[in-house]
Parts: C-alpha cells; structure tokens; sequence
C-alpha cells in the first residue's frame, strides 16, 4: 500500500512538471503546387464541368430583346427609367396571371429601387443580364390591404423619395405634416398591390404589408417575369424604350 502511495505521489510531480514545461514551437518549410491546365485533377474537373458550362452559357448568352433605351441604375429620384420599365411590365405580366384565377385586376404594382442591381445597356439583353439585374429569387404576390393604409404607403414614399410605382400616382405634398397625412382617412374599401415577397415581409421598411387582409402568390418570379416580358417584346418585334412620366411628384 505504502509503495503504491509512492508511484501516486511521483506520478503527480512528473505530470506536473511536464504540464508546467513551455510550449515548444517547430517550423515548417512552405510547399507550394502550381495549378495549371496541364495539371491531371485540374483536367478531370474541368471535363467534368465542361458540358454544363457550354449550356449555361449559351443559355445566359442567348438575346432576349434590343433595347433602344439605356436603363441605368439610378438612386436619389422619386421615379427612373429602369424603375418604371420593370414595375410596369410586371404589373403586365402579373395582371395576365392573377386574372385567370380571379374576376378583380390587381390596383397597382410597388416595387423597390434596391433590388434593381445593375443598369440595362443599350442594344441586345441577354438573359444573363437580366440575372445581373435581378440576382435574386423573389416573387410576384398580391397584398390586399384595406385603402386606410395608403397614407402609410404615402408618407413611406414622401420619406424615402420615391420607389418604382406603375397603374397609379402618387401626389406627395410637403406641407402636410405626418399627422396630418396619417389622419386623412382613405376611402373605405381595400386594394391590390402587387409587389415582392420580400417587400411583403416588411423589406426595405415597408411595414404597412406586415398586417394584410391576404397576400397571393401570382405564381413567377420577378426575374422570370422580366425575362417573359422581354421575349414578348422581341417576338412582336419591339425594342425596349424608356419613359419618365411624373408617377411621383412632390409639391
């Protein structure tokens, strides 16, 4: 026993002692492999990728209209030109779609001027740029929400100066104060709006779609609603073209 109570007691000094001891640091020399075509595994990815590549890129390649118009991104304004295109043409496409479930047509479209990421250039679209301009996977829905809500919709579009508006007017007088502008009751009633389902969810400070009566699907995406439109426009043979026709004014 006591001869067990020896190898314990030396046992813990040496463990100690190990454990107390300063870390110990070794260098290493740096390797470095060049990677280049004629590398085996770098070959064998890219014949691998190489047939889907081809595809995606004649299909990203492909020209979905001419554009007689440039459509630059532009921030700072109460309306744009490329601002205008897209909520129109969604409001277009959109309406074809929602009526042939239901007998109303949608009131007017909302979109927002942030989720425009690129400018349109003169001359050919391809479809791959309109992925540039709309990268991500929203869709088109219907927020219907009683017409008391528009002086929140209003006083949203006098704060922020404007977002892409089509199928209506806003007239946005500064002399109102924000409790006036709240506490002018809208008709009674509702409306249908058409607008993002990230924008529905309160995105970009859109609060007032937070409390609908209900929100639809349309049933597209943004993006591929720009992209059918811009395919209908080709097949008629008509190019794209700009306006700027006063939607939002300030007084």
């Amino acid at each position: 026993m006591i001869i067990l109570i020896r190898y314990i007691f030396l046992f813990t000094i040496v463990f100690n002692l190990i454990s107390c001891k300063p870390s110990t640091y070794f260098k290493t020399s740096n390797t470095s492999i060049q990677l280049d075509s004629n590398t085996t595994k770098n070959k064998q990815i890219n014949d691998l990728i190489k047939p889907y590549k081809i595809k995606l890129d004649a299909e990203m390649n492909e020209i979905l209209v001419i554009s007689a118009d440039e459509f630059p991104k532009e921030r700072g304004k109460s309306e744009t030109k490329l601002g205008n295109l897209v909520a129109d043409l969604s409001l277009e496409i959109a309406n074809k779609l929602y009526k042939l479930t239901n007998r109303d047509s949608i009131d007017f479209c909302l979109l927002n001027f942030g989720g425009l990421r690129t400018s349109l250039p003169k001359g050919e679209i391809t479809r791959g740029k309109i992925f540039e301009l709309m990268p991500f996977e929203n869709e088109l829905v219907v927020v219907t929400i009683n017409k008391s809500t528009l002086d929140d919709i209003k006083l949203y579009l006098y704060n922020v100066g404007g977002q892409p508006i089509s199928g209506t007017e806003f007239v946005l007088r500064s002399y109102l104060k924000v409790d006036e502008m709240l506490n002018n009751v809208a008709p009674e009633g509702q409306l249908k709006i058409l607008t993002s389902d990230y924008l529905a969810n309160g995105g970009d400070k859109m609060n007032f779609f937070l409390n609908p009566i209900k929100t639809e699907s349309v049933g597209i995406k943004l993006r591929d609603a720009i992209i059918q439109y811009c395919k209908e426009q080709h097949k008629k043979g008509k190019q794209l073209t700009g306006k700027i026709d006063r939607r939002i004014t300030f007084e």
